[in-house]
């Protein structure tokens, strides 16, 4: 084992050593995060961070094959970092449940029971490719063969295993079934193999009997800490923990993992409280093996190894103090100094600065190898003034990219490592930068960029030290080299400037404006060691020669992986649920006049979505007993909820888990996805539904923060403001709903100044302080202090726009009223629309039905009318919220229409007299407004967008309304309504049977298909779907397509494309109604290839020939195609430049919406299904 303490010198160390020993097993073993931000809880604050993740499915391959080769082989060299003190899985349990297949030997049982082997190896069935990978495998059955695709996590391409029935007729045993052929995957298909050997797809295997046990463990480890800590009185501790340990016991016995389940480990592997975890130094001293430790850069290595476990340590008892985490979360770490060293048997620590650490423990005395193999001597140093350093430093590395070498130069901050970056691209230098905000990957090709020549410079801060071979490198250039501190320290300096001893041209530059003890160290030592390499090499001949190094390949190249690209952060938070033997918290029961539900025995796929609108906002998943399980958030209602819906979708075990126990789904419209944005945070953390795992943690909304006090001020995004920093040195904008938002403010800020770039220079002496700050103060007083129109003003104002709604202090506890007409009623019939906003939160929606007298409809009336009901149903119901922690009554009513004298005084009076009737203590008497939105002010804002919540809903409402039948039921695409309304809008004879829709798919221009889709009375008919691959047309032309494709249908509409009409139940016959997918343009497009077969449109715009009547025919034709508003369709005819529909949501309207989709996924499907075909051929 060689224990490196970064990941990029793993990587080179480990590419390095698998050139000079090709023929045995060289592994990576590092951490598998591309990105890692523990759980915490900070007691200052109180503030809890829940656990951020990515992780890299390549890396997490790289330690599959390393704990397979020292299952598998004696001559392992494994390269890690110190991510292998952590818990890895009993070796015990992942080598038992391993597998060893050979081509002819019999397996147990039939192919099921095979399959029913990979499942207990945690491999997962994919039935679609797009979700197939690592960890997963394929299948196909017949009576007497089973082909398998299996992609080990080990393996760089999946392999195939054929299993047959055993022809052995003469045998008196049972039917059996053998291995007939195995097949590895490799870059250039599959190759033959004898046999194989396969491994668990995850280090951590568990059988199902062996869950149960654990969560019966921690079940009785729960019940004894919450008595613990009711017995200390800490009440909230007992119940978060109780809510959260209880949401991850309900996960785990369904989906067999949960978030966070690595700090259950201990009881999943059955240890005792204190035992150390299993980990890579298991693996390596199996069954009593021996094995050497080599410890590279120990100086730095060592300390990290005594720092993990403290570390840990003390932010989990943090956890486990306030109820986040059960105390076996402690064992959930990695393995104390004392339990490390107690499994090394031989160790040799490698430093060019060894500490004192190294010196006590070493046995021997040191041995100092300052003479290299190359006979290359230290560099020569030299020191240079800071001012001008940027020209200077620009100067060298043109000079030096001349003779074909590179440079590497080192800052103090990260973000002076991408502003230097981004300087000396401007000056026409490639550049990169390198630093720890980079995942491996990124790291890995950086460096590569650097050794082949694709950069002159790489520029670093703390990576380019310890251990790095690079022999192009000639020149190391540190800037501010005099700033005393850990990254300017001797060992530092040291280390930093022996990146250019590999070079016979090596020379180091220190730019700073004095001379520090540190530098002055190493100034000296550098030259007495130089001065001893350079009298060695005279007395024994010895010539100097730069070294080539390796392959230029990084790690991951020469294990032939694929680089993948970074994962989205997994955002993991807490939920909660109330302590057993106390009262249940209420539940969600939103109060929406249109539910989607879900009925017993009824297929999702049957589920009618036509009313739900295609805008932005927020949707609670529910039980059957109005239990919220999952909240969401969607751009487009209507297309998210119709991917849950659709059979053939692909969800995670937990989502799957939450649709078999949902049976409705409820929405609240907002208006805009920044609100639903943020409505969906609040509602999340205030209700915490038991699915909702991918929760934020306890965050407050960002502000945009100027340090006006800096001596060279910037904008930053910054989570929460500081009140207790003084005004004068910190100025901030906001609060804005998302990360988002803000960066792109500050990212139009950026293009405008170019801020960043020019705080580099004035930092560097490059440019005049006084100017740098008149740049900025007048970048602040355009975006954030103009009242002027200008785009930065409107960029700021509209991001800010949801917290001014769901963060502002006016609606902490209000109700919003308006009154809505209900569309294709009478003037007198509407609804009233309630909607409860309390603390960030829209705690309830309320609809009731309204009728004015005809002829009434002035403010005053819609006033008495909402007054009306507001007196005397809402208030006096007593109804209760969503959630009995938030008040029912408001302290503040905003109203559309105006309440004023004896209208607000009745409804003042119901709301007094309902509290009073709920108080049995008689009731307080609460101060109550009753207002209509501000005209101006400090409201004026707030006001307006409660009021277009509340106007959006309720128009909602009323179109729902709208759509109710007699039965009360919701008129959809599929009843009989939509075919009367079309026979009415095109003035047919008779309700339209049969209707077809035509669309077409491409990618750029190739593998073109177009398609057929049918509808006969309404319903789908798959059986007449028809794909048509175009081959006339070459590039991208859909007006072409669609006219071959139009031309090749209608054609087989006549017998033998020439005779009568074929039978009207012959799959080719005369559809009713052709619809077209696009505008007026494929419209008429579309025309002319029917006229071309003798079909013509049914309006009398186009001039029908009178002879040969009776072989030609009329069909409707019609195109739908997005409005100017792009939730909104519009419906043409051949001949109308305008839309002919009057609504864009009425059942016939949503039958040609429905077809429309349907054509387009069946088109998809049939481009895809096409491109597959030719590229396996």
């Amino acid at each position: 084992l060689i224990l490196c303490h970064n990941q990029t010198l793993a990587a080179q160390l480990a590419r390095e050593l698998r050139s000079f020993l090709g023929n045995n097993a060289v592994e990576l073993f590092v951490s598998f995060y591309n990105h890692y931000i523990p759980e915490s809880y900070n007691e200052v604050s109180g503030r809890y961070v829940a656990k951020k993740s990515s992780m890299n499915q390549e890396i997490d391959a790289m330690r599959h094959r390393a704990t397979r080769a020292l299952l598998m082989r004696q001559d392992v060299v494994v390269v890690a970092s110190v991510s292998c003190i952590y818990g890895l899985g009993l070796p015990k349990d992942y080598l038992e449940a391993s597998m060893t297949l050979q081509v002819g030997d019999s397996i147990e049982g039939s192919p099921e029971d095979f399959l029913s082997q990979l499942d207990a190896m945690l491999y997962v069935h994919q039935q679609t490719d797009e979700e197939f990978g690592r960890g997963t495998y394929q299948y196909s059955v017949t009576s007497d063969e089973c082909d398998i695709l299996l992609w080990p996590p080990h393996e760089g391409f999946p392999m195939k295993i054929q299993l047959s029935l055993n022809d052995d007729s003469s045998s008196l045993l049972p039917t059996t079934w053998k291995v007939t052929s195995l097949q590895q995957g490799h870059a250039m298909g599959h190759l033959d193999i004898d046999s194989t050997c396969l491994f668990p797809a995850k280090h951590h295997v568990m059988s199902e009997e062996r869950l149960e046990e654990a969560c019966l463990d921690i079940e009785e480890e729960l019940r004894g800490r919450v008595q613990e800590l009711t017995k200390e009185n800490k009440l909230e501790e007992a119940n978060r923990l109780q809510q959260r340990v209880g949401n991850d016991l309900l996960l785990l016995r369904e989906t067999g993992f949960c978030p966070g389940g690595e700090n259950y480990s201990r009881h999943f592997g059955q240890r005792e409280a204190g035992d150390p975890p299993y980990t890579l130094m298991d693996y390596l001293g199996l069954n009593g093996r021996e094995w050497l430790l080599m410890v590279d850069e120990s100086h730095v290595t060592l300390p990290q190894l005594r720092a993990m476990y403290g570390g840990d340590r003390a932010r989990k008892e943090k956890l486990v103090k306030h109820g986040y985490r059960l105390p076996s979360a402690l064992d959930n770490r990695p393995l104390q100094d004392r339990e490390f060293w107690e499994t090394i048997q031989k160790g040799v620590f490698v430093s060019a600065t060894p500490s004192k650490h190294e010196m006590e423990w070493a046995e021997q005395k040191p041995v100092d190898m300052f003479i290299r193999p190359t006979f290359v001597p230290d560099p020569v140093i030299e020191v240079r003034p800071s001012q001008g350093q940027l020209k200077d430093l620009a100067d060298e590395i043109r000079d030096r990219a001349k003779r074909a070498e590179r440079t590497l130069a080192v800052t103090l901050t990260k973000r002076d490592a991408e502003d230097l970056s981004d300087y000396l691209i401007q000056q026409s230098i490639p550049t990169t930068f390198i630093h720890s905000g980079l995942n491996i990957h990124e790291r890995a090709d950086a460096l590569k960029a650097l050794q082949n020549g694709e950069v002159d410079c790489l520029v670093g801060v703390n990576l380019l030290r310890e251990g790095l071979d690079l022999p192009q490198v000639s020149l190391v250039a540190i800037l501010n080299a005099d700033s005393e501190g850990f990254l300017r320290s001797e060992t530092a300096l040291f280390q930093t400037v022996g990146r250019a001893a590999r070079n016979v041209q090596g020379q180091a530059i220190f730019y700073a404006n004095r001379i520090t003890d540190s530098m002055q160290k190493v100034l000296q030592g550098t030259k007495e060691r130089r001065q001893k390499q350079l009298l060695y090499n005279r007395l024994n001949d010895c010539s100097m020669k730069s070294t080539k190094g390796s392959s230029m390949l990084s790690i991951f190249d020469l294990l032939k992986e694929q680089i993948a690209a970074e994962q989205p952060l997994e955002l993991v938070g807490s939920k909660k649920r109330a302590l057993s033997g106390t009262k249940e918290l209420d539940s969600f029961k939103l109060r929406s006049d249109v539910t989607v539900k879900l009925p017993e025995g009824k297929a999702h796929d049957f589920i009618s979505t036509d009313h739900v609108p295609s805008s932005p906002g927020v949707y609670f998943w529910k039980d059957e007993n109005g239990e919220i399980l999952y909240i969401g958030k969607a751009n487009r209602l209507r297309t998210r909820l119709k991917s849950y819906l659709s059979p053939k979708s692909k969800h995670s075990a937990r989502i799957e888990a939450m649709l078999a126990k949902a049976r409705s789904v409820d929405f609240i419209l907002t208006s805009s996805a920044r609100d639903a944005l943020l409505l969906e945070s609040n509602l999340i953390k205030h209700h915490q539904p038991p699915y909702n795992v991918l929760l934020k943690d306890d965050i407050s909304y960002p502000y945009i923060c100027a340090s006006v006090g800096d001596q060279y001020p910037r904008f930053f995004t910054t989570p929460r403001k500081q009140d207790m920093v003084a005004s004068s040195k910190y100025r901030y904008f906001g609060p804005y709903p998302d990360y988002n938002e803000c960066n792109q403010i500050l990212e139009a800020i950026e293009s405008q100044y170019d801020l960043r770039a020019k705080s580099f220079m004035a930092r560097h002496g490059e440019m005049e302080g006084e100017d740098y700050q008149a740049l900025f103060d007048e970048a602040m007083k355009d975006t954030f202090e103009s009242t002027s129109t200008s785009k930065f003003n409107r960029l700021r104002s509209e991001f800010e726009e949801a917290a001014h709604l769901f963060d502002s202090e006016y609606n902490v506890c209000r109700d919003v009223v308006t009154f809505s007409k209900v569309p294709g009623r009478d003037d007198s019939f509407g609804i009233v629309h309630v909607v409860q906003l309390r603390q960030g939160l829209v705690a309830g929606q309320f609809s009731y039905d309204c009728q004015i007298p005809s002829g009434m409809s002035s403010d005053e009336d819609y006033a008495a009318a909402m007054a009306h009901v507001l007196e005397r149903q809402h208030y006096p119901s007593g109804e209760e919220a969503f959630d009995s922690r938030l008040p029912f009554f408001p302290t503040e009513i905003l109203v559309q229409h105006s309440m004023t004298g004896s209208t607000g005084k009745g409804v003042k009076q119901a709301i007094q007299a309902a509290r009073k009737k709920m108080d049995a203590s008689g009731g307080k008497k609460e101060p109550l407004a009753i207002r209509t939105v501000a005209k101006g002010g400090a409201r004026k804002k707030s006001d307006e967008l409660a009021m277009k919540l509340c106007l959006e809903n309720a128009e909602q409402a009323a179109y729902d309304k709208s759509l109710e039948a007699i039965d009360g039921s919701i008129k959809s695409s599929v009843d009989g309504t939509a075919l009367e309304e079309l026979q009415k809008l095109f003035d047919l004879d008779k309700k339209p049977s049969r209707i077809e829709c035509y669309d077409i798919s491409h990618n750029h221009g190739d593998y073109s298909v177009g398609s057929r889709v049918v509808f006969v009375d309404g319903q789908k008919e798959p059986s007449l779907y028809r794909k048509f691959n175009i081959k006339n047309v070459d590039g991208i032309d859909d007006y072409a397509s669609l006219q071959e494709v139009l031309s090749r249908r209608f054609k087989r509409a006549w017998v033998n494309g020439a005779g009568g009409p074929v039978a009207d139940n012959d799959p080719w016959g005369l559809p009713d109604i052709v619809v077209i997918d696009g505008g007026p343009g494929q419209l008429n497009v579309a025309v002319e290839a029917l006229v071309s077969q003798r079909i013509f449109p049914a309006d009398g715009f186009y001039n029908r020939p009178t002879k040969g009547a009776k072989r030609s025919a009329t069909v409707v034709v019609c195109s739908l195609a997005k409005g100017v508003n792009r939730n909104k369709d519009d419906l043409y005819i051949y001949g109308c430049s305008e839309p002919i529909n009057t609504s864009t949501d009425s059942p016939g309207l949503l039958l040609l919406r429905s077809l429309r989709d349907e054509s387009h996924r069946f088109a998809l499907a049939a481009h895809r299904s096409r491109r597959s075909i030719r590229k396996s051929t």
